[in-house]
């Protein structure tokens, strides 16, 4: 018999400790189940249900599974809740051992992966999808019983009834979620005479009568029930919310559906939303351009918040409404909305063997990374790689000039290479090997969580979990691939570059003094920093020397992840997205031939030039970037691009801009990001944040305040080139 707790915290803990199962998935139902019956749901200011479990010291998260805030916090816990401390620390005793994310690296990692972090890793997040939440407003979960129950019989034979029994359990816990939050409602409309809140509170009292059990009947009664099972996941990416919907937008009075948008829009910014998707084509060209993806662009336009971080499709026959209203969006300031292009990424979609029908479903999920809603687990992201640590390993045969470990394969000793190809080999070599660590740390991370962690939210709602009574963790979903981001990409093509010419070429400088400069971080060699710092042999400028290197390293790295398997049962992919890290990644390499010191933060922030390295104007910038096959990177190809705004704003700015645009995606460009401000204004709010607080900016592939960003992340913003036309 289950341990009777007398504290009444907890409930996740204690519902999945009192489950009388040894089967993961159904202790962790059984969890969400009690949690969702005693945890103290709230409404937000416009009465839509968050249904998050908030602070606690066991929970459940998506990315991560089972988790807590440590023995600190239970401590504090015990200390503010002496009558409870005995059965807190009970609790946590019993749920340490289910807590994996802790253990994973110690046990599992081989000594050469843990000398890795400062030039890859792998498996370490493990979190976005876009589960179908949507159906629980068109479908109802009464249609999911139904579906449990049909493939319960398909699979008797599999002996997987307590898979199915969790799902039962879930789907129950979304239904009592729904009659709290009546009840809930019931007892608000007792406490207010304000109209408005009334009239928000009957909305959810009518909602919750009939849903999530059976579909909604409208916009408003969407919404409502889609931000419950959008928060009771832990708030991640809405994916296309004009398409999924627009059925019911249509159907729903236009005064009381653009409130409600308004109260998702303002949900989504406040609770810091990743991504939403808008836009795009169906996989016979036909453009899917709605009166509610243009509602959506002027909430962007309007309030000029900078989340939830929102993505656009292009397609040769996106209209050019669309693409006008999408600049004036931009020109708000809020870097929103990042644009795709249908027209590379349903290619780079069908060389992981997703079929045209599915790829042309994609969207985009946390910072940019590219997902199929409703059928994925895709890792998002599952590594990345620093390829300036690769050049740095080439130039010491292997070993970490920021460690001294031999971290690297030994590929020889430069100075005794008779030929720049000898060097690159050795640089190929080095990048291949960081691409194998990253991809094998993954590959160790995804086997632990299919034994380790389970996930019967998503399972329910990610196609091909409930088919295959496969867990979201383990191998459930359809579609299973990987993805690895590439950072440092100009910093080490012009490296290369420099290399090639100045050391093999024109012998201006001999291997042994290179490495001897690097090593003493150029102290000394003033005539070699100069030639390397100020050298025009810099990606970003339309230069085909050291573009051709670039897209030379890069395709072969797109190419060969391509190669290798998942765990999840796909292949990985390549992409580039530095989140907020590209100043970590520029502090964790070493001196380059490119003419960066040990220590320096200006790195590369997206597919683009090293920041402040672009100055022949965005198309120089674009032509250089198109060196590289976009059709292989199915994990987003950020191109962070920085206009001023004071040209952005003229007259000539929407067909200059709209020009770049269109002109970088016929020609094979995948993605593109845009930061319209004052060079001017970024340098005051350096000095007086408290001026600009409303500030936004581009980083990686999200917006966030600037004065917010660390002082190194900063001046990588404040370096890229603003362009100020074509």
């Amino acid at each position: 018999m289950p341990y009777q707790f007398k504290t009444k915290m907890e409930p996740f803990a204690r519902g999945f400790l009192g489950c009388d199962s040894e089967i993961l998935i159904k202790r962790i139902a059984s969890g969400f189940l009690l949690a969702n019956k005693e945890t103290k749901f709230t409404f937000d200011d416009n009465y839509l249900p968050n249904a998050h479990r908030g602070a606690t010291l066991v929970s459940h998260d998506y990315g991560t599974g089972i988790d807590t805030w440590g023995p600190e916090y239970l401590e504090e816990l015990a200390k503010k809740n002496p009558e409870d401390a005995d059965d807190l620390r009970r609790i946590y005793r019993l749920m340490k051992p289910y807590m994996n994310y802790e253990y994973v690296k110690p046990n599992l990692f081989t000594p050469q992966m843990k000398i890795m972090e400062e030039a890859c890793w792998g498996g370490g997040w493990r979190g976005h999808a876009v589960p179908a939440f949507w159906e629980v407003c068109t479908l109802g979960t009464d249609h999911f019983r139904k579906k449990v129950a049909k493939y319960r019989e398909i699979n008797k034979e599999l002996d997987k009834d307590e898979f199915y029994d969790a799902l039962d359990i879930m789907l129950n816990a979304i239904d009592v979620c729904g009659e709290r939050f009546y009840d809930l409602a019931k007892e608000e409309l007792t406490h207010t005479d304000d109209p408005e809140k009334i009239e928000q509170i009957n909305n959810v009292i009518r909602t919750f009568d009939h849903a999530p059990k059976q579909p909604c009947r409208d916009f408003v009664e969407a919404c409502i029930v889609y931000i419950m099972m959008f928060t009771m996941d832990g708030i991640d990416s809405p994916g296309h919310f004009d398409q999924y919907m627009y059925d019911l937008w249509k159907v729903t009075d236009p005064a009381a559906r653009e409130k409600y948008l308004y109260y998702v829009w303002d949900f989504f910014h406040w609770t810091r939303t990743w991504n939403l998707c808008l836009s795009g084509s169906d996989e016979n060209g036909n453009d899917l351009t709605n009166d509610l993806t243009y509602a959506i662009l002027d909430m962007i336009k309007t309030y000029g918040y900078n989340t939830p971080n929102v993505t656009l499709r292009w397609h040769k026959n996106t209209p050019e409404k669309l693409m006008q209203a999408v600049y004036e969006a931009l020109s708000s300031g809020s870097g929103l909305p990042a644009l795709y292009n249908d027209q590379v990424v349903i290619p780079a979609l069908e060389r992981l063997g997703i079929p045209k029908a599915d790829a042309h479903l994609y969207v985009m999920n946390g910072c940019n990374q590219i997902d199929i809603p409703g059928k994925s687990h895709m890792g998002l992201e599952d590594g990345q790689i620093n390829i300036g640590k690769a050049v740095e390993f080439a130039l010491h045969n292997g070993l970490s000039a920021t460690t001294g470990l031999q971290v690297g394969p030994k590929t020889g000793d430069p100075r005794e290479f008779e030929d720049f190809d000898a060097f690159y080999r050795a640089f190929i070599t080095q990048l291949d090997f960081l691409i194998t660590m990253s991809t094998e740390m993954s590959n160790v991370h995804q086997r632990f969580d299919s034994v380790a962690t389970a996930n019967p939210l998503r399972s329910l709602f990610i196609e091909g979990c409930i088919e295959k009574a496969l867990d979201y963790k383990d191998r459930g979903p359809i579609y299973g691939n990987g993805q690895i981001l590439a950072q440092g990409i100009a910093d080490s093509a012009d490296s290369l570059a420099a290399i090639k010419k100045y050391v093999y070429e024109e012998k201006r400088f001999t291997m042994d003094a290179l490495i001897d400069a690097l090593d003493k971080n150029f102290e000394g060699y003033d005539e070699l920093y100069d030639t390397l710092k100020n050298s025009e042999l810099k990606f970003g400028n339309d230069i085909p020397y050291v573009d051709e290197i670039a897209g030379d390293f890069i395709n072969h790295y797109n190419t060969f992840l391509l190669s290798i398997e998942t765990f999840r049962g796909g292949h990985f992919s390549g992409g580039c997205s530095p989140f907020n890290g590209a100043a970590k990644f520029g502090m964790d390499v070493a001196a380059l031939p490119n003419g960066k010191k040990k220590g320096e933060s200006l790195y590369a922030d997206s597919i683009g030039a090293t920041p402040g390295f672009d100055t022949h104007g965005p198309t120089a910038l674009i032509n250089s970037c198109l060196h590289f096959d976009h059709t292989l990177p199915g994990s987003g190809f950020i191109l962070n691009v920085k206009f001023d705004k004071d040209v952005f704003h003229s007259a000539e700015g929407a067909p200059i801009f709209i020009s770049l645009w269109k002109s970088y995606f016929e020609r094979g460009g995948q993605m593109m990001t845009t930061t319209v401000v004052s060079p001017d204004e970024l340098l005051d709010a350096k000095i007086h944040p408290e001026n600009h607080k409303d500030l936004y900016v581009r980083v990686g592939g999200y917006c966030d305040y600037f004065v917010d960003i660390s002082e190194e992340l900063q001046d990588n913003v404040i370096a890229r080139t603003g362009h100020c036309g074509l």
